[in-house]
């Protein structure tokens, strides 16, 4: 049977434009609230029924629709966002002129509009039957009812899920244009009772965009990032990123917004997840919320019928500012250890949540200029793993305990492992271990780079029996681990090591060899060198830190803070757990039931 070629109708083109534009209720609430946004409106109002398969209603108070406007706006590709040749210059979130059209012929929608000098005008379209415009008095602005959606489409229905998952999804929805849009106040309201309300305040832009952080995410959020600030000729990034303690087992609290559009970008996530490559924890995700700014020729938006992803014209530059930026904020949240505020509602779920956020311990980690920075202090201590050696010629330790160092004054030690300190406003816990441990990464990393990794040739070498396999691996990496201060050579059926960096005497060399073996995978050698360089000195510097059990008495303990102090990214070890957190006096009246 021969196929007869037929151009379709006008209702069944907006049926398949809208399976790419609307797939759920969210797709819905998304493209009229950034209409509303286009129109210059300062007051959002969004109601739901039924998670939205039943009833949305976005209202606003932008500058409304004429009559001549309110019948073009159910026409396809009829838009006022888009003039011609200027394609490329796009600064709206919406511009195709589909939505209205696409959403007409899956459900019914009812569109009610006004602009200031006239009458209000009222349209409806029911599954793609239009009806005549007629008068209807109202407010400036436009209110959008969408009914019944899909219900004529069994096809498409049965895919919707339950009310509570598409409530879900619509509220992470807002939730990012509300975050990318801070200037707008947003009310939301779930079957018939109020559920949301995020107010724009009277302040600045930065403020603005702060306050409504908090609003969404609460304080303790704010208080667990660091901020991001990078202004160029072309591209500006602004926002907070979370400290490497602080962080996610997912991706889901992670925010990229370009010209005030939240957008997906795996690019950019992944320049994000390289500047933290060293600070992180595996299988944990930092969070973010950042705003980058760029000329509209320069990123294309009209990549995704979404419109949830873009084109940069030079993505290299743009992500080589981003991980820029990002280190230099990271290097500067020294200051910054893991908090219990959150936790503290039950006393014995403190254990259970301690991760929970992270606190900026007053003052800055930063040591007077009279004071040994910290290259000299790599200089000037050879084995860290003696931290007795470690005196006041290293480290200024002023008698004088009113100095308001950030990790205060050692008090106690407990389980030979924690270090109980106290400064002006509380108190903090170190992880002995966890806290030398990156100390000594740290200062290899920075000996490595300056060519001074000092060696130390073993009196006795240590012979080591591996398998022909292990052997093989360990042997393919010598080169790497020679750079690294450990000499190893074939020995027939073993490996012997003849010297190793002076940082870790007295490590347990059996331990550290089987540890560096657990690193060389089958991608070890495909990745980079400074790749491969962090890892195989996080492994090394393991061994020549301070051991859980060693008793440290009081000078010992100082010395420690004072060089947690100087150390970059102390505020955890190098496979990402929490080195010390912060309890201030409020909180530990608090346990106590005193406040």
């Amino acid at each position: 049977m021969v196929m007869v070629i037929k151009l379709l109708d006008s209702n069944t083109i907006n049926q398949i434009a809208a399976g790419e534009v609307i797939e759920r209720p969210s797709s819905i609430v998304k493209e009229l609230v950034e209409n509303a946004i286009d129109a210059n409106s300062r007051n959002i109002s969004i109601k739901i029924k039924d998670g939205g398969k039943e009833f949305i209603e976005i209202e606003d108070d932008g500058c409304g629709m004429s009559k001549e406007d309110l019948a073009l706006s159910i026409k396809r590709h009829a838009t006022s966002k888009l003039e011609k040749n200027n394609i490329e210059k796009i600064n709206t979130l919406g511009f195709r002129g589909e939505a209205l059209p696409s959403i007409g012929s899956v459900s019914r929608i009812r569109i009610i509009s006004k602009v200031i000098s006239d009458n209000g005008y009222q349209i409806t379209v029911d599954y793609g039957k239009e009806k005549k415009i007629r008068q209807s008095p109202c407010n400036q602005g436009t209110i959008v009812t969408v009914e019944n959606l899909f219900l004529k489409l069994p096809a498409r229905y049965k895919f919707l899920k339950s009310a509570r998952s598409e409530l879900g999804a619509i509220l992470n929805l807002l939730k990012k244009l509300a975050i990318s849009n801070p200037e707008v106040s947003f009310k939301i309201e779930v079957d018939g009772k109020q559920y949301l309300s995020w107010v724009r305040g009277e302040s600045s832009k930065e403020s603005l965009f702060e306050n409504r952080i908090i609003d969404i995410f609460g304080i303790d959020f704010l208080n667990n990032m660091t901020t991001l600030n990078h202004a160029s000729s072309d591209v500006t990034i602004q926002g907070y990123i979370g400290l490497p303690a602080y962080n996610r087992t997912n991706s889901n609290s992670q925010y990229i917004i370009v010209n005030n559009r939240v957008i997906t970008d795996r690019r950019l996530s992944g320049a994000i997840r390289s500047a933290y490559k060293d600070r992180l924890a595996k299988g944990r995700f930092p969070i973010f919320i950042i705003k980058i700014t760029i000329p509209t020729y320069a990123v294309d938006v009209n990549v995704h019928p979404a419109k949830s992803e873009v084109r940069f014209a030079n993505d290299r530059q743009v992500t080589s500012i981003l991980i820029s930026a990002i280190n230099k904020s990271l290097a500067k949240s020294n200051s910054k250890s893991l908090n219990l505020s959150s936790t503290l509602k039950n006393v014995n779920t403190i254990h259970e949540k301690y991760q929970s956020s992270v606190y900026q311990t007053q003052g800055e980690m930063a040591i007077q200029a009279d004071k040994t920075t910290y290259n000299e202090l790599v200089k000037n201590s050879r084995n860290t793993n003696d931290i007795s050696e470690i005196n006041d010629k290293n480290i200024l330790i002023n008698s004088n305990q009113n100095n308001n160092y950030p990790l205060g004054f050692a008090r106690a030690q407990i389980f030979k492992n924690y270090i109980l300190a106290q400064n002006q406003n509380g108190m903090i816990i170190v992880d002995q271990h966890a806290a030398h441990e990156r100390i000594v990464y740290e200062k290899m990393k920075l000996s490595f780079h300056n060519n001074e990794i000092e060696r130390q040739t073993l009196l006795i070498p240590y012979i080591h029996n591996l398998s022909q396999i292990d052997k093989e691996k360990i042997l393919s990496v010598d080169s790497d681990l020679l750079s690294f201060g450990i000499e190893i050579e074939d020995f027939g059926n073993e490996i012997i090591i003849r010297a190793i960096p002076t940082l870790i005497i007295g490590a347990n060399l059996k331990d550290l060899i089987n540890d560096i073996l657990d690193c060389i995978n089958d991608d070890f050698l495909l990745k980079n060198f400074d790749d491969r360089l962090n890892l195989i000195l996080s492994r090394i510097a393991c061994y020549g830190s301070i051991r859980s059990g060693r008793q440290l008495n009081i000078d010992e303990m100082n010395a420690l803070l004072r060089e947690i102090e100087v150390t970059p990214d102390s505020g955890q070890c190098n496979h990402g757990r929490p080195s010390h957190i912060y309890l201030s006096q409020e909180e530990i009246e608090k346990l106590f039931e005193r406040t």
